[in-house]
């Protein structure tokens, strides 16, 4: 893996995790110490990736209010406000949103003709 802070690929992994379960790396050439989500969006995010994706995507398909999600978690036995989902959405809806413009065809709405041979 790659240093965030000085961009070297002199790093080893280390044998204990955070927290929060997520591997912990140190830099050779810097001496700093950072884990997997360092640099990325998800930094400083505590739930895990795997709970807050889906309810991303929930509240962007489907269309649910911020209150109504919290709900639906509560029924589940999570327990979240209204506010983090929001906060999740700022972070992670521009990336769901070009991850998704990537995968689309490049001109929408043109027929595509497929020929048999």
């Amino acid at each position: 893996m790659m240093c965030p802070h000085c961009c070297s690929a002199k790093t080893m992994e280390r044998s204990d995790r955070t927290a929060h379960g997520y591997r912990l790396f140190r830099c050779r050439g810097c001496g700093r110490r950072f884990n997997e989500r360092t640099g990325s969006v998800l930094n400083r995010l505590q739930p895990p990736t795997d709970v807050v994706f889906p309810i991303v995507l929930w509240r962007l398909r489907m269309k649910l209010s911020l209150r109504d999600l919290a709900e639906i978690l509560l029924l589940c036995g999570l327990v979240f406000s209204h506010e983090a989902i929001r906060d999740w959405e700022a972070r992670l809806a521009p990336l769901l949103c070009a991850s998704a413009a990537g995968a689309r065809p490049a001109a929408a709405g043109i027929l595509t003709r497929y020929t048999s041979k």
